[in-house]
């Protein structure tokens, strides 16, 4: 199950926050300096953190619920270990990807997508290496929702 580690508020900043460093990317005169800042990487962090905080929306607990009805689906109709390892397998891809991604600095739109779906995919690994990732997924996500939510002044 995903926690809510990120308020809608703070994870609207986030949104906005990537959407405009996409905007600023396409822009000439600034697109030495968001290389340099490695904006790009910073943009798929923060679609990662906007989309832990739609969990605390009803779109986000619709979605949660969704996700985990579909997880008990595929259990119960391949069983225990095939459902376990049928559902994980798209959550530790879409991590990989992102992982790869990232320490590659090949951020493309489909990282974007990626880092969007993250947060929910990662809560269908099982066992002890899905909690690794859940554990450092929600540290990272509210770290950053913490970072942007002070520099908005957002409670």
């Amino acid at each position: 199950m995903i926690e809510t580690a990120v308020t809608a508020a703070a994870g609207g900043a986030c949104a906005g926050t990537a959407a405009l460093l996409y905007c600023s990317e396409k822009l000439p005169g600034i697109a030495k300096l968001t290389h340099k800042l490695h904006t790009d990487r910073i943009q798929a962090a923060l679609v990662a953190t906007a989309s832990a905080a739609m969990v605390a929306t009803p779109a986000g607990a619709w979605w949660n619920e969704t996700v985990n009805s579909l997880n008990d689906w595929a259990i119960g109709l391949v069983g225990q270990w095939a459902g376990l390892i049928v559902t994980g397998l798209p959550g530790l891809f879409a991590t990989l990807i992102f992982i790869n991604d990232m320490i590659t600095r090949r951020i493309e739109h489909r990282t974007l997508f990626v880092a969007a779906l993250l947060p929910v995919l990662a809560a269908t690994i099982p066992g002890p290496v899905g909690r690794g990732i859940q554990s450092a997924l929600s540290w990272a996500i509210t770290n950053i929702a913490g970072l942007v939510a002070g520099a908005f002044g957002i409670a």
